[in-house]
Order: structure tokens, then C-alpha cells, then sequence
């Protein structure tokens, strides 16, 4: 069996985790987690879905030994093509490498689907070089959805549209059905908000509604991205900026003062790096919502509903490609908390459309790994239903 060596956006977690966490300040967090703590969900579920002997690999590892240890190089990716990332010196490193490279959950980012993003020169000539190191017969990149997928066609790339891993983390076969099952049992009490981004222009405003919704239902506003997030979850008064104090107070409204605002967010606020410790805590809760995919796409694999409020291009591909309910930001303006709260509960078809989904992705991710001559897991396996 193949030996991969798995690339990813993050440091070493369980280090990190075992060695700094408790005492980490919000910057060493977010360079922990590649600059959003989400990355760590398919992290996971990469590893989860491999089932080769995985050695974790950095990018300024020596060639030689990197060649001396793994026989395949795997890449956890995300939404990295677009402006805002240049991947030249991903080419220069896997040119010295020389290894065959898979690619998983490659995603572009755009403001719509309307529009494909600026690739930066250096990202190109790292399609092009993945490309040309693909040993099998079919492509060696697997996108999030069907605009990634047209994205890099329009670089004769190809690639296959088979949503992301973290799809697949839950061991449950029916899990839409189950989780539907789960909502009939219980009333919706607890919620977990899937904060947004204060300094995101069109989705701002969302926030404060959000933050109406964690009061209301006994919630907990968990924190992904970025670093002024997480320094006002952790107090870091003398880090925080003019500016971000300021937009901060801008955004949440008059409700708040600068110390209640730090009050507010010193209770309610959750910051997780460690995927299965944030599983377990979402299981306490009966629903979640916000714009962020994998912090509501995390609790749907522990069981409970979930609507993404899509803001870009990013999310809505990512729900559309996992069939993850979902509202549009547009569709969300002006609803109140329990208006929220009462759309983002799952119907019967809503868990239909996902087992289906999840389904066809199990058995796509399969194919897709076997072609790339790397072995699917047996949990993988388990949810395509081959075993």
C-alpha cells in the first residue's frame, strides 16, 4: 500500500493542542489553524477517508526525505483559487518533490457564481504542474462543486466536482434521516451560531441578529475567522485595534458599549481547534446556523440540523455540491431570531436530498481515490455502502 504524505494549511494540531492552546494568544491560534480554525474540520475528515499509512508533510521539508518517506503526496486544499492566493511556491516545492499529488477539496472564491475569480500567474503554473504529475488515467483533483470545476476548465485543468470530505466524517449511513428523526424528538432550546465576520461588508449586518439568536436559545457564538474575533472571545484588550474596535461597535449596534461587548463575547463565545472535542460540543445543542460551512457543516455530522446563510460563491457552491440546507444572505435579510431559527429546521425532503447527495459523494470519493491508485478507508467505504 502506498505511504502518503498529507499537506495541509495547518500546524501540528495535537501538538498545538497538548503544548499551547490553553495559554495561546488569538494570532497564535489563527496561525495554528491556517487563519480559520474551520480548517481543521477536513483536515480531519481527509484523514478520515484515507485509509494508506499517512505521514503529515510541511512544505519546507527536504526533498529526499520526503521522497524517502512517502510514496504519494495528498493536499488538503481550500478555497485557494482566486486573487487572494498566489500558489507559486507550491509549484516550486512539489517540482522538487517529484512525487505523484492528489489533490482534495480545491474550491474557487468569487462574490457570486456569475463571476470566475482572478487566478494569480503562480496559481496556474501550479494547476499546470499538478496536472502534469498525475500518474493515472483520470484527473488527480477533486473541487467542491460544479463553479470550481468550470473555473479551472477555463485553464484545461480537469478536475471532479465531488463536494468536500468533511461530508463524510459521521459514520451514520442515514444521517439526514436520523438527524430529522432527532428534531421530531425535541424542541429547538439550544443553538449553535456559526459566527460570521464583522469586517465582511455585505453579511455584517447579520451579525447582529445572530447574536439575538445565541441570547435567545442558550447559544454559544462559535468563532472561525478573524484574529479580532478571536481577540475579543479572549480579552485581548491591548491587541485589539482602534479600527477594530470601532467597526466592532459599528456593527453590533447601539446595544452595546465596548466593556459590555467584551463581556458579551467572554460568555458566549466558543473557539474550537480540535475537530473532535468540537463534534462532541455541538452535540449539546438542538440546531445550528450562520454563514460559516463547516461550523454548521460539523454539526450536521454530529446529528443535529443545520442552514448555512450563504454569503459568496464559496459557501453557496459548497451547500450546493453537499446538498447542506442553506438560505441565501438576501433571503435572510430582516428575519428576526425566530424566523432564523424556524427556516433553518429540516424537513423530510431536506434529509432526502442530503442522504442522496452524501451518498453519490461516498461512492465518487471512492472512485476518485482508487483511480489515484490511494486506498478509500473502510469508513468511507462503510457510508458508499461497498461494505
Amino acid at each position: 500500500m502506498k505511504r502518503v504524505g498529507l499537506i495541509d494549511n495547518l500546524q501540528d494540531i495535537p501538538t498545538f493542542i497538548g503544548t499551547k492552546f490553553e495559554t495561546a494568544s488569538a494570532a497564535e491560534v489563527m496561525k495554528a489553524t491556517g487563519g480559520n480554525t474551520g480548517n481543521v474540520a477536513f483536515v480531519h475528515a481527509a484523514r478520515k477517508i484515507l485509509g494508506n499509512p499517512i505521514t503529515r508533510i510541511g512544505w519546507g521539508w527536504t526533498p529526499s526525505v520526503v521522497r524517502e518517506r512517502v510514496d504519494h503526496l495528498v493536499i488538503c486544499c481550500a478555497n485557494q483559487l482566486g486573487k487572494h492566493a498566489d500558489l507559486g511556491s507550491w509549484a516550486d516545492r512539489l517540482e522538487q518533490f517529484d512525487l505523484p499529488v492528489t489533490l482534495l477539496g480545491l474550491g474557487a472564491q468569487s462574490d457570486t457564481l456569475n463571476v470566475a475569480p482572478e487566478i494569480p500567474a503562480g496559481t496556474v503554473r501550479f494547476l499546470q504542474l499538478v496536472k502534469r504529475l498525475n500518474r493515472s488515467s483520470e484527473t488527480n483533483i477533486a473541487v467542491r462543486g460544479t463553479f470550481t470545476q468550470d473555473v479551472l476548465l477555463g485553464h484545461e485543468v480537469p478536475s471532479l466536482a465531488i463536494g468536500c470530505p468533511s461530508l463524510h466524517i459521521s459514520p451514520v449511513r442515514d444521517l439526514g434521516a436520523s438527524i430529522v428523526a432527532t428534531q421530531q424528538r425535541r424542541e429547538v432550546q439550544r443553538v449553535a451560531v456559526a459566527a460570521g465576520n464583522p469586517w465582511h461588508g455585505p453579511s455584517a449586518s447579520l451579525e447582529r441578529v445572530l447574536v439575538d439568536i445565541v441570547d435567545a436559545y442558550q447559544g454559544e457564538y462559535i468563532i472561525q475567522h478573524p484574529e479580532s474575533m478571536l481577540q475579543f472571545a479572549f480579552g485581548e484588550v491591548d491587541a485589539i485595534s482602534p479600527q477594530a474596535k470601532a467597526r466592532f461597535l459599528e456593527v453590533y449596534g447601539q446595544r452595546f458599549g465596548f466593556e459590555e461587548l467584551l463581556e458579551w463575547y467572554r460568555r458566549y463565545a466558543g473557539i474550537y481547534v480540535d475537530p473532535a472535542t468540537w463534534l462532541r460540543a455541538l452535540r449539546r445543542f438542538d440546531l445550528a446556523i450562520g454563514p460559516r460551512y463547516h461550523g454548521v457543516a460539523l454539526a450536521i455530522q454530529a446529528g443535529r440540523p443545520g442552514c448555512v446563510i450563504t454569503i459568496d460563491s464559496r459557501t453557496e457552491e459548497l451547500c450546493l455540491g453537499t446538498a447542506v440546507k442553506h438560505m441565501r444572505m438576501t433571503e435572510a435579510a430582516g428575519l428576526g431570531a425566530d424566523e432564523l431559527v424556524a427556516r433553518a429546521a429540516w424537513s423530510g425532503d431536506d434529509a432526502e436530498r442530503f442522504d442522496q447527495a452524501r451518498l453519490v459523494k461516498a461512492v465518487e470519493y471512492t472512485h476518485f481515490l482508487q483511480a489515484n491508485e490511494l486506498q478509500p478507508s473502510e469508513h468511507l467505504q462503510c457510508n458508499a455502502r461497498l461494505t
